[in-house]
């Protein structure tokens, strides 16, 4: 005990500790490495070499669980990217290059570093003053988003077919059957329109934030021409927190179209029947006992099919046999991509209008632009598409840290109004063809060669289930991570009481 005192005390003597400090900031160069080796024993020769074998093997082990990781989590490259994520990780060797190639010990800490920084997001963005006047503001945008459809005008599809988005102003309670009496009166029938969503916008916010029924809710429809025929048109929903769907813990989570296409599939509807699958989302804080007005979030409640009556009730027979265990259709397709990664980068004020001028100008501007290249770019058509939708996904908050009022923006009706941007996810549902292959090419090429982006990949989709009834190790670990959830929602929602579903339509999983 008195031995490693001394030894403390003398390691902290500050001659001591400069050099200590001295050698960590300047470690020798392979030179001076190979000058000391030369006079050292074989025996001393053959150790540093296993220490630097297994420094090596430890550092590639580091890199690879932290590229990895980078990977799952990294939708935007090249300029954007660094803005949102922070640099790009380096490999082994390059750290070993940097410090002189005398460490690999130095490359392995160094690792960690960067991953921990990484997920700082610490570089920011390069500053650009935005354009306060309207009519410029409106010319900037306008020029910047006719560079970008000229740089994807050579990967859309030859065939591609006109894509509308027609948006439509409902109120919160009533927007269901606005939405229905829009598209019966519309003259659109389901084999010419891709889909339909909530817009996943939130208007007039600071007025009523407990509560959209008597708020503006505005929808998209997105169609190609119409033939002026339109079938009857009902709405199925399913709710989020009934248990159609049977899942165990550790499996994916179902998706919401996932869970509606399932049910077209059983009923008979095909996508040149359906006139879409969307997502039905609250926008609004969370209750709670006392007076504290929590922060306006988003919240999905469920999803709902619009299609033609098929004259069975085929819903009856479904939630009969639910729990379900679903098996998608082999030649149906899914896509999520990442819009929040976009946001980030080019929309980071929710409750403002995107940057102007765009701090990454070669990025879309609204999910609604990306949602068209998209669609152009595969070359969809509406008879194969179940759903097309800019959308919301789990529980996120729309106001600012100490502000839940903007600028007033245009809304469809021609009223200007404050509004929280909130959307998440760009969703497709689509039944797979040869020539979707050939545009799904396209579409890589042109995230790689022009978005510098791989959009599919941190979209939070399907997470897998966990419980807190695990036992062992695991167990421990499941339940920390939902202290530190729980952690961070207490202090996100004050007292709140509602009994939101961790996991939507699967949930409690089978034992």
């Amino acid at each position: 005990m008195k031995r490693t005192l001394k030894l403390a005390a003398e390691a902290l003597k500050p001659a001591n500790l400069a050099r200590g400090l001295s050698a960590a900031r300047n470690p020798p160069s392979q030179a001076e490495i190979d000058a000391a080796l030369a006079h050292a024993t074989p025996e001393h020769r053959a150790a540093y070499q296993a220490q630097v074998e297994h420094a090596e093997a430890g550092a590639r082990l580091a890199y690879e669980g932290n590229r990895a990781r980078e990977e799952e989590r990294r939708a935007l490259y090249g300029p954007a990217g660094v803005a949102v994520y922070g640099p790009e990780l380096q490999t082994p060797e390059q750290l070993a290059a940097q410090s002189n190639g005398a460490s690999f010990r130095f490359a392995r800490v160094e690792l960690g570093r960067q991953a921990k920084q990484s997920a700082r997001d610490v570089l920011g963005r390069s500053s650009v003053r935005e354009i306060e006047d309207p009519l410029q503001r409106a010319h900037v945008a306008a020029h910047e988003r006719a560079v970008r459809d000229e740089a994807r005008a050579p990967y859309n599809a030859p065939e591609r077919v006109p894509v509308h988005i027609s948006r439509l102003m409902t109120r919160g309670k009533t927007q269901l059957d606005e939405v229905l009496a829009y598209v019966n009166g519309s003259g659109l029938s389901p084999d010419r329109m891709f889909g339909v969503y909530r817009v996943p916008d939130r208007i007039s916010q600071a007025l009523t934030p407990h509560s959209e029924k008597g708020r503006p809710v505005e929808w998209d429809i997105v169609h190609s021409d119409p033939d002026g025929t339109t079938p009857p048109i009902v709405a199925t929903a399913f709710a989020a927190d009934d248990h159609w769907v049977a899942k165990r813990v550790g499996e994916p989570s179902v998706l919401d179209e996932e869970l509606a296409l399932a049910y077209c599939v059983g009923a008979g509807i095909g996508p040149e029947q359906c006139a879409g699958l969307a997502r039905i989302s609250e926008f609004r804080s969370i209750q709670s006992g006392d007076d504290h007005i929590n922060p306006v979030c988003t919240l999905v409640r469920g999803v709902v099919a619009l299609h033609p009556p098929t004259g069975r009730d085929d819903f009856a027979r479904m939630r009969a046999a639910a729990p379900l265990y679903l098996h998608p259709p082999a030649d149906v397709r899914v896509e999520v991509l990442n819009w929040a990664a976009i946001a980030r980068a080019v929309h980071t004020r929710t409750l403002h209008p995107p940057e102007t001028p765009s701090p990454f100008p070669y990025l879309p501007s609204t999910p609604q632009e990306l949602l068209r290249a998209y669609l152009e770019i595969v070359g969809l058509h509406p008879q194969d598409c179940y759903s097309a939708q800019a959308t919301v996904d789990g529980v996120h908050g729309l106001s600012g840290a100490h502000s839940n009022t903007g600028p007033k923006q245009p809304c469809v009706d021609g009223k200007d109004r404050m509004r929280a941007h909130g959307c998440r996810q760009l969703v497709f549902v689509y039944r797979d063809r040869p020539e979707y292959e050939q545009g799904r090419a396209r579409w890589a090429a042109y995230q790689h060669e022009q978005l510098q982006s791989r959009l599919e990949r941190g979209t939070g989709a399907r997470r897998r289930i966990e419980s807190d009834e695990l036992g062992g190790m695991l167990g421990k670990v499941a339940r920390a991570a939902e202290l530190i959830d729980r952690l961070h929602w207490d202090n996100w929602f004050e007292g709140a009481e509602e009994d939101i579903p961790r996991y939507r339509y699967c949930w409690p999983p089978l034992s």
